[in-house]
């Protein structure tokens, strides 16, 4: 009887070949590359949605100060807390020797901080990737300037402000200094509607940290996201072009929320329309 054929002893081998190998990275890295823009997208949208929750908490202490204080607005401008003016915040000028612009100090020397729950968190946007503690500022219209001329139309008391929910409060702002200096500026427009300019410079300018768009609040209290639409203004923010403010559509869109002044000889008067 002829010996049983030997069986071979080798074992089978169990792990992947080269080439599956290959196959499972590359549908791994689809996969990655079809979800982790829409995990960013979710990421930034979180993050825009705490910002305008921030801009409505500002606002609402905003109100609360005015509400308390005679209706007076606190000032929209960011200088030292010296009285009689009382500063929402009071960085001080950018100057030589100025220690307490841009610091914790400064947010806590502003008025709003016992009216916004005594936070630092409020004032910062999740999305600002500088090192600045505070991301907003108040339009230049609610008591930001000194005076009311025709140039710079501005309220100094809550109930002087017609047309709450058109007038812009607070807004997600910019600088290329360590702090933003002063008021937000606005587009100046004459009682027709037409922009007369629009004065962005390197102490408070437009942001674009949220998907080329910024966040803004109003008198009365809501908030809006304005996504920017004209291509001058983003390349504005890459500093890349001109802002032809006149013919933006973005000054145009924020103009809506600014004051439309007429000057009479009984003074002026807000002329905007709800």
């Amino acid at each position: 009887m002829a010996p049983e054929r030997a069986r071979s002893c080798r074992p089978t081998a169990g792990g992947f070949t080269l080439v599956e190998l290959l196959v499972v990275i590359s549908i791994m890295s689809m996969v990655m590359a079809i979800t982790l823009p829409a995990l960013n997208s979710s990421r930034e949208q979180g993050k825009r949605v705490t910002c305008l929750s921030n801009l409505r908490g500002l606002t609402q202490g905003w109100t609360m100060y005015a509400m308390e204080n005679g209706e007076k607005l606190c000032s929209g401008d960011t200088n030292w807390d010296v009285p009689p003016k009382s500063h929402w915040v009071a960085d001080g000028p950018y100057i030589p020797g100025n220690t307490v612009g841009g610091t914790a100090q400064a947010i806590r020397n502003g008025v709003l901080w016992p009216y916004v729950g005594e936070t630092l968190d409020m004032y910062r946007c999740k999305s600002d990737r500088s090192k600045r503690l505070r991301s907003y500022a108040i339009a230049e219209s609610m008591n930001g300037m000194a005076m009311d001329t025709p140039t710079f139309p501005t309220y100094f008391r809550l109930s002087d402000i017609r047309f709450a929910s058109q007038r812009m409060a607070f807004i997600d702002a910019e600088c290329e200094i360590p702090w933003i200096d002063g008021p937000f500026p606005l587009p100046k427009v004459d009682d027709t509607g037409q922009i007369r300019g629009w004065w962005l410079g390197p102490r408070h300018t437009i942001t674009g940290r949220h998907s080329n768009g910024c966040n803004i609040s109003f008198v009365d209290g809501h908030v809006e996201y304005l996504k920017y639409r004209d291509p001058e203004t983003v390349a504005w923010l890459r500093r890349k072009g001109p802002l032809g403010a006149i013919d933006n559509a973005d000054a145009r869109q924020i103009s809506v929320w600014t004051p439309h002044w007429k000057f009479t000889e009984m003074g002026s008067k807000d002329t905007g329309v709800e």
